[in-house]
């Protein structure tokens, strides 16, 4: 098959997976700044306002539920097709074991990258309140007509950014469940087989990937990419320049 054309079909596999989560995490980026709104509505003075712990946990819910849809409907679906492709047996596929393997993924991964979203929330609404702040006090508002446009300026900023970074946020970890998943899936055969890099080629394809296409590997190695090991496109151990927003897919092939 031609590659661009099976990295199209690959991608195809991991759109619908895509729209479905926007929402999810659109809605856990609402609830994540709650917190906001409940000071700016109890303050009397916008100038005392300091960001909030804010609320992680919709964010953290939002990636249990990214992986737990994502990795095993790929998993089976890998290890379904290379069963009749290469086997041509339909044994059970072992949901329970790939289960246990996304919860160590999660509890390995999950913790750093909530973390790192709720850091880049606060990071959002400090500079919004140090730039928005002065220009309401220089209107000379009343203290409720302050609140009111502060929430406002916040809430729009945050409207705009929330889906920007929704959408990045789904890109990249969609990538990451579908890969990690396929990579499971194909390992539970245990069938000697190559795993081989498909590059996005897209225009926004770093160079790096776009080196390393076609490169293969055995199953339990890893790909050299921008001189970093990783195990399939979106592997969380290589560094954010090198992971987020990869499209990069593999496939596999007999040794």
């Amino acid at each position: 098959m031609n590659r661009g054309r099976l990295w199209n079909m690959m991608d195809r596999q991991k759109a619908s997976y895509r729209r479905s989560m926007k929402p999810v995490f659109i809605k856990a980026f609402d609830q994540q700044i709650q917190p906001l709104w409940d000071k700016i509505k109890q303050s009397s003075d916008i100038r005392d306002i300091e960001v909030p712990p804010l609320n992680n946990k919709p964010i953290e819910e939002a990636y249990t539920k990214l992986y737990l849809a994502t990795t095993i409907d790929f998993a089976r679906a890998k290890r379904k097709w290379l069963q009749r492709r290469l086997l041509k047996s339909e044994d059970e596929i072992f949901e329970d074991l790939i289960m246990q393997k996304i919860k160590t993924y999660l509890r390995q991964n999950a913790g750093a990258t909530v973390t790192a979203a709720g850091d880049t929330s606060v990071e959002l609404i400090r500079q919004l309140l140090k730039k928005i702040t002065p220009e309401i006090l220089d209107q000379g508002l009343g203290a409720g007509a302050a609140q009111t446009m502060l929430r406002d300026r916040i809430g729009s900023a945050w409207h705009e950014m929330k889906y920007f970074r929704t959408e990045r946020i789904v890109r990249t970890e969609v990538n990451r469940a579908a890969n990690f998943g396929n990579l499971e899936g194909t390992i539970s055969l245990g069938v000697p087989m190559q795993k081989i890099w498909l590059s996005a080629f897209s225009q926004h394809s770093r160079k790096e990937h776009m080196a390393a296409d076609a490169q293969a590997v055995d199953l339990e190695m890893t790909f050299n990419v921008g001189g970093e090991s990783l195990k399939y496109p979106g592997d969380p151990v290589g560094s954010p320049a090198n992971t987020i927003n990869c499209l990069c897919n593999f496939y596999e092939k007999l040794k």
